[in-house]
Protein backbone atom coordinates (compact mmCIF):
# COMPACT_ATOMS: atom_id res chain seq x y z
CA UNK A 1 0.00 0.00 0.00
CA UNK A 2 1.24 3.42 -0.59
CA UNK A 3 0.58 6.43 0.86
CA UNK A 4 0.18 9.62 -0.95
CA UNK A 5 -0.27 13.48 0.73
CA UNK A 6 -2.10 14.32 -2.12
CA UNK A 7 -4.74 13.71 -4.60
CA UNK A 8 -2.79 14.93 -7.47
CA UNK A 9 0.19 12.60 -6.48
CA UNK A 10 -1.93 9.69 -6.33
CA UNK A 11 -3.42 10.22 -9.70
CA UNK A 12 -0.09 9.89 -10.54
CA UNK A 13 0.85 6.67 -8.88
CA UNK A 14 -2.84 5.61 -10.86
CA UNK A 15 -1.09 6.60 -14.14
CA UNK A 16 1.18 4.54 -13.17
CA UNK A 17 -0.45 1.47 -12.28
CA UNK A 18 -1.78 1.32 -15.30
CA UNK A 19 1.06 1.58 -17.40
CA UNK A 20 2.39 -1.26 -15.50
CA UNK A 21 -0.59 -3.36 -16.26
CA UNK A 22 -0.20 -2.79 -19.91
CA UNK A 23 3.26 -4.26 -19.64
CA UNK A 24 2.15 -7.47 -18.20
CA UNK A 25 2.02 -6.63 -14.34
CA UNK A 26 -0.82 -7.62 -12.28
CA UNK A 27 -3.29 -5.13 -11.54
CA UNK A 28 -3.77 -5.49 -7.65
CA UNK A 29 -3.10 -2.98 -5.23
CA UNK A 30 -4.19 0.00 -3.44
CA UNK A 31 -3.52 3.77 -2.00
CA UNK A 32 -4.04 5.93 0.63
CA UNK A 33 -4.43 9.74 1.32
CA UNK A 34 -5.94 11.45 3.77
CA UNK A 35 -6.59 8.81 5.53
CA UNK A 36 -8.48 6.96 3.21
CA UNK A 37 -8.23 4.14 1.89
CA UNK A 38 -8.69 2.28 -1.16
CA UNK A 39 -8.20 -1.24 -2.77
CA UNK A 40 -8.11 -1.82 -6.83
CA UNK A 41 -8.20 -5.40 -8.11
CA UNK A 42 -8.80 -4.72 -11.82
CA UNK A 43 -8.37 -1.77 -14.77
CA UNK A 44 -12.31 -0.97 -14.51
CA UNK A 45 -11.54 -0.27 -10.42
CA UNK A 46 -8.15 2.09 -11.55
CA UNK A 47 -10.38 3.86 -14.08
CA UNK A 48 -13.22 4.29 -10.90
CA UNK A 49 -11.03 5.05 -8.40
CA UNK A 50 -9.06 7.64 -10.92
CA UNK A 51 -12.31 9.70 -11.54
CA UNK A 52 -12.93 9.17 -7.32
CA UNK A 53 -9.97 10.95 -6.91
CA UNK A 54 -11.41 14.32 -8.46
CA UNK A 55 -14.54 14.13 -6.24
CA UNK A 56 -12.66 13.48 -3.03
CA UNK A 57 -10.13 16.15 -4.06
CA UNK A 58 -13.47 18.90 -4.26
CA UNK A 59 -14.84 17.68 -0.93
CA UNK A 60 -11.80 18.15 0.90
CA UNK A 61 -11.57 21.62 -0.67
CA UNK A 62 -14.98 22.39 -0.36
CA UNK A 63 -15.08 24.40 2.51
CA UNK A 64 -17.64 25.09 5.13
CA UNK A 65 -21.14 26.36 4.52
CA UNK A 66 -20.26 29.67 6.89
CA UNK A 67 -17.06 30.54 5.01
CA UNK A 68 -18.89 30.89 1.66
CA UNK A 69 -20.08 34.46 0.32
CA UNK A 70 -23.51 34.88 -1.23
CA UNK A 71 -23.68 38.15 -3.41
CA UNK A 72 -27.78 37.85 -4.56
CA UNK A 73 -30.74 39.46 -3.32
CA UNK A 74 -33.34 37.46 -2.02
CA UNK A 75 -36.75 38.23 -4.18
CA UNK A 76 -39.34 40.09 -2.11
CA UNK A 77 -42.89 40.36 -3.30
CA UNK A 78 -44.54 38.90 -6.58
CA UNK A 79 -43.09 40.06 -10.04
Amino acid sequence: MADFTSWADVRTAIKNAIANHASGDPCVGSFSCDGVTITYKSYDDLKKLYALTFELEGLDNAGSRQSRTSYGQPRRGKW
